[in-house]
């Protein structure tokens, strides 16, 4: 092996590591949520690309309203699913949607869209 090809194949790898670790090992951000007025915790979700933010920390037994904001066309964020509190919801394109409930029991539960490609967590403490 030259030295280029060492180069070449040294950066490949560690590359490959990088992108590896961005996409699946790097520590996500939590939104920690508190209650406002009337004791409800409040949300704010962007639908765009994914779901920002991604992981969010809720306390149990205080109604939760989540407010999702689509913004983008694709056909995937059109429907937001939250199966362990048998939620869900349409999202059209630039209107602020409500889902509301009470997370009674602690635990992570996962929040998506119909098709499972975008995902977030509810982390309720």
């Amino acid at each position: 092996m030259t030295t280029i090809q060492i180069i070449v194949t040294i950066t490949g790898i560690a590359l490959s590591i990088f992108i590896a670790w961005f996409f699946w090992l790097a520590p996500k951000g939590q939104t920690r949520v508190t209650a406002g007025i009337g004791g409800v915790q409040e949300v704010a979700i962007t639908v765009k690309g994914g779901y920002t933010p991604d992981i969010i920390v809720v306390k149990a037994g205080q109604p939760l309203r989540m407010r999702f904001t689509r913004q983008e066309s694709a056909s995937c964020s059109e429907t937001v699913l939250i199966p362990d509190f048998h939620q869900s919801a349409n999202l059209p394109e630039g209107e602020e949607v409500l889902v509301e409930f009470t997370p009674g029991k602690p635990g992570e539960y996962g929040f998506q869209c119909k098709m499972g490609m975008l995902r977030g967590k509810l982390i309720v403490e």
